[in-house]
């Protein structure tokens, strides 16, 4: 003898018979919905909170970091430039104690222009660069005038002298150069 399996759903109802209560109600299903937002299988809470403090701590410490970092690279930047720096210095050093002994006023003017031409070697190495001045167009971008002068060298609106140096670095201006720019001939 074979038993059927009994079918454990409740009956549906026939659609062709038309009852006047409206729709059959819907029983539930039997089977293990899944879990609603915010909670596990078990029905326990998933902290939301707790993963959302995690995450906001992960990123303050991130955030620590990237500016520990940023800080160290500001501090040591220039660390590159001032081991280049080094020989001069050492060299400076040696000229000092070299004029202590000697009277010999050529060598050390030499010696003093050795040094210069090293000194802005390695800054020009680093990106620094010396504005051109001296018959130049007068260019307020990168000059800054400190008077005009009459000369037969130069036309109007020239550079005819520079007072003192400037500088741009990685073509950003650091320093203008300070000049006395042409007023041509003087009229008589």
């Amino acid at each position: 003898m074979t038993k059927q399996k009994e079918n454990k759903e409740p009956k549906k109802p026939d659609p062709s018979k038309n009852s006047s209560a409206g729709p059959a109600p819907v029983e539930p299903s039997r089977e293990k919905s899944p879990a609603p937002p915010g909670t596990d299988s078990a029905g326990g809470g998933v902290d939301y909170k707790d993963k959302w403090l995690r995450a906001l701590a992960e990123y303050e410490n991130l955030k620590k970091r990237s500016e520990k970092e940023k800080s160290e690279t500001v501090k040591f930047s220039t660390q590159f430039l001032i081991m280049e720096l080094f020989p001069i210095m050492d060299s400076f050093d040696s000229a000092i104690k070299a004029i202590e002994k000697s009277n010999d006023r050529e060598s050390f003017l030499k010696g003093i222009k050795m040094l210069q031409g090293e000194f802005h070697r390695v800054l020009e190495v680093n990106g620094l660069k010396k504005i051109k001045t001296s018959g130049e167009k007068f260019d307020p971008n990168f000059h800054e005038a400190q008077g005009k002068i009459f000369t037969d060298k130069f036309p109007e609106g020239f550079i005819a002298e520079e007072l003192r140096s400037g500088y741009t670095l990685n073509d950003r201006l650091l320093r203008p150069a300070l000049v006395k720019v042409s007023k041509g001939k003087e009229k008589k």
